[in-house]
């Protein structure tokens, strides 16, 4: 969830039955699993965003290239370094206050960005702390001085180029694991299979989603934002939602989480 709020998302399902029409493309994002290109990702370092070399300095020059376009007033660039979702996003908020309708052109209402008096340009340091095939994660310290934006910036690589997916503000000490993401984290290797979907609720959370078998595929709950991702799958039969499996997702955790999570990937 980006900074634009709660509104937007609701309205992005009346823009998607009405059609896409998105600068930078059409498509959605590919849903496939992502590939990652390390199992253990190393200790992100802090690197200057003219860093370009590696795989690891694509997705931070093009965040950096779309910054610059946005404090130049490019729209035609700004727009065509976003991914289409970004775009949807943008167009809702411009329609709720009277810039734009269904269809217009990214173009026309990108502006919203650089006009906000929150925007900052100038990024002090970047470092990767997630990188696939398809997306990556970067925290960014924007600003001059003392007086810095911290941010979570998703890239992803769409049609042959890296795009900037979503901006989040981060707030607080703990910027390696993300909000509901420190949960997670804390209480996975604490929980048992022989706990019930109640008892897994309580030490969780609120799940991100739950499939049953009305859905079409195995019972589960599952906890998911960005690299984190962390499923219980429910016996079908029972009555009390009693867990037949837990499975967590590691590959794409950095060192310092996994350390956090001694238990194996999979448990039953």
């Amino acid at each position: 969830m980006t900074r634009r709020g709660a509104t937007i998302v609701v309205a992005l399902s009346v823009t998607l039955a009405a059609g896409l029409s998105a600068c930078g493309g059409d498509d959605r994002v590919d849903p496939t699993p992502r590939t990652v290109l390390s199992s253990t990702a190393p200790s992100p370092a802090r690197t200057s965003a003219a860093a370009t070399e590696g795989p690891a300095g694509e997705p931070t020059t093009a965040y950096a290239a779309w910054l610059t376009a946005l404090a130049r007033h490019d729209a035609a660039t700004a727009c065509a370094l976003q991914a289409p979702e970004l775009t949807i996003e943008l167009r809702m908020e411009a329609i709720l206050v009277d810039r734009a309708e269904l269809g217009d052109p990214c173009v026309g209402f990108v502006a919203l960005l650089w006009e906000d008096p929150a925007f900052e340009s100038e990024i002090v340091d970047v470092s990767v702390t997630q990188l696939t095939e398809e997306d990556a994660l970067l925290a960014v310290h924007l600003g001059q001085g003392e007086d810095l934006t911290q941010q979570t910036v998703r890239m992803v690589y769409h049609r042959a180029k890296w795009r900037v997916f979503s901006t989040e503000e981060r707030t607080g000490e703990d910027e390696s694991v993300p909000g509901d993401a420190a949960r997670w984290v804390e209480a996975w290797c604490d929980l048992d299979p022989s706990m019930t979907r109640e008892e897994l609720v309580d030490a969780m959370g609120a799940p991100s989603g739950e499939y049953t078998v009305s859905d079409g595929g195995e019972p589960q709950l599952w906890w998911a934002q960005d690299q984190y991702d962390f499923r219980a799958y429910l016996d079908p039969s029972s009555t009390d939602g009693s867990v037949l499996e837990l499975v967590g997702d590691y590959d794409a955790l950095s060192e310092n989480d996994r350390a956090l999570l001694p238990c194996p990937e999979l448990r039953s």
